[in-house]
């Protein structure tokens, strides 16, 4: 049994008979009636002051406080950064063509590389010698050359062949093509360049132009030297 329950038990029998005390046997009329209030008040103070002190010794519950699981945040995973290289292609005497590496190019490029070409650099001519030049090129790009595409002279001397030249057939990109240009060199003795450029079919130039450098000199005559034609002796009569 609880000290708290014990003391409300003392306070209920105290109670009791005070009650038990104020109903007792009747005095007679003529004696005089006790006034009870003081000691009701002093019993009542007493019950009160006991019940104070029983509270106060009694230890309070704490409450438990609930333990709150805090949720830990994942770790973010952050994807390393694709370092797409440049393809740089082989370096040729015509052109020199730089491809950047996609797996899905937007749009269309124009892109064309030097092959060969049938006349090499710093070949001689005479002045006004005609000659035949095929340039090979291929197509990097991710076009198509149509017949509607043209060679077209850029700078330089056009060595008297037509400023453009139509492609004779369609060229899908990775194919090659091969294109003609009859000339003449010129008259006059010198180095010259001629430098050409790949357009489109609405006269947009590429990027890449091809050339060829040549020297006009005029022959060197050998020069007759006389032959001496010995002398004839005369007989002496």
């Amino acid at each position: 049994m609880s000290h708290k329950t014990k003391t409300f038990k003392i306070v209920g029998v105290i109670l009791i008979l005070v009650g038990l005390a104020a109903c007792g046997s009747p005095t007679p009329t003529s004696a005089p009636t006790a006034d009870l209030n003081p000691l009701r008040t002093q019993v009542a103070s007493t019950v009160l002051a006991q019940v104070t002190r029983d509270l106060a010794l009694t230890p309070s519950i704490t409450p438990i406080p609930s333990h709150t699981p805090t949720s830990i945040p994942l770790p973010t995973q952050t994807q390393a950064p694709t370092v797409t290289p440049d393809l740089t292609l082989a370096t040729t005497p015509g052109i020199t063509t730089t491809v950047a590496a996609s797996a899905t190019p937007t749009g269309t490029v124009n892109l064309a590389q030097w092959v060969s070409q049938t006349i090499a650099d710093d070949t001689v001519f005479t002045p006004g010698e005609a000659f035949t030049l095929i340039w090979r090129l291929r197509n990097v790009g991710t076009s198509t050359w149509t017949p509607a595409y043209v060679l077209r002279f850029f700078s330089g001397n056009a060595f008297g062949a037509p400023t453009e030249i139509a492609l004779s057939e369609e060229v899908l990109p990775g194919e090659t093509i091969d294109i003609t240009l009859e000339m003449k060199a010129p008259a006059q003795p010198g180095d010259y360049r001629t430098d050409w450029v790949l357009s489109s079919e609405d006269r947009s130039n590429f990027k890449e132009p091809v050339f060829l450098k040549i020297t006009v000199a005029v022959p060197v005559t050998p020069t007759r030297t006389p032959t001496a034609v010995p002398a004839t002796p005369t007989a002496t009569p």
